[in-house]
Parts: structure tokens; sequence; C-alpha cells
């Protein structure tokens, strides 16, 4: 009867540590989508959120020297990845606090490497703002790659010219 009840008991604990021991962590999945899906999306009119944005990205492409190709609105997943080494929750965790956040210009030489990014900060831009611009000012420095931050008012044609000058010297 002793031995019943010590084999019981193991099982019990057994069970109880497999129970409560963590398990890996499993990548979101995708849902399966249908027409209905589909019908609750639309195109949007422009990429740029405003007339700013538009003159601004206007203004760059035309101080833009050869070789340099300039992109709105990027996400910044595309351009910094969470390193390799980094697994499981903490790469997921890491990786969401990219994945929906987006850069308003990208300027990238011709093989496609990215070579500045620039924000354009308007009258909205306010405290809320202060916390995600910290993570893209810290993020783009810890990468190396550098990005300029323009406040609507400014020339923008001064700036497009600065900003471009400054990618053709060595």
């Amino acid at each position: 009867m002793v031995e019943i009840l010590v084999i019981l008991g193991a099982l019990f604990l057994s069970w109880f540590y497999y129970s409560l021991r963590r398990k890996g962590f499993t990548p979101p999945k995708t849902a399966p989508s249908d027409a209905r899906t589909y019908a609750a999306f639309e195109a949007v009119e422009s990429l740029f959120v405003n007339t700013s944005e538009a003159a601004f990205f206007h203004s760059l492409l035309r101080a833009l020297p050869s070789g340099y190709h300039l992109h709105s609105k990027v996400r910044m997943e595309d351009i910094v990845r969470v390193k390799p080494s980094i697994k499981g929750e903490a790469r997921w965790h890491l990786r969401g606090r990219v994945k929906s956040r987006h850069v308003d210009y990208l300027i990238t030489d011709k093989k496609g490497r990215p070579q500045l990014v620039i924000e354009l900060d308007g009258s909205s831009h306010n405290k809320a703002a202060h916390n995600a611009d910290r993570l893209k000012n810290g993020i783009f420095e810890a990468v190396g790659l550098p990005l300029i931050r323009v406040k609507t008012g400014e020339s923008f044609a001064q700036a497009s010219q600065t900003i471009c000058a400054d990618l053709t010297r060595p």
C-alpha cells in the first residue's frame, strides 16, 4: 500500500512540475481570411498624412543626388531587425517595439542600403510622441544609421539641400 502511495505521489509531483513549467513561445498564427475579411479594407488616398509631408517629399526628391532613392512611410522593421542571437519571447517582444512603427522618409543607395532616416516633426508632435521619438532615436543610433529630424515651418528646400549635400560627403 505504501508503494502505491509513493508511486501516486511521484506521478502527481511529475504532473504538477510539467504543468507549471514554461512552455516555449509560439509566434501568433495568421487566421484564415475570406471575402468578408477582404471587404473590410480599402486603398488609402495618399501615403502622405498632410500637405507638409507631401511638400517635403517633393523637396527631398528634387535635391536627391543621382544614385540615391527616396522612400516614404517605411516600416522600421524593414530597416532594422532584432539580432539573431536574441531568441524566444524576448525576440518577439523586441520585434513588437518596431513592427508597427514607420519612419517618414528613408534614403537608400542604389544597392538598397539605408543611408539615413528622416522624421518630419509637425505641430501634432506633442509630449505623447516623445517616447516614440526616444525609441526611434535610440534604435537608429545603436545601429549606426543617422536619423535627421526636420520641423515643419523650416525651409524644406534648405533642409533638403543640407541633407542631400551630406549624402555625398565622404
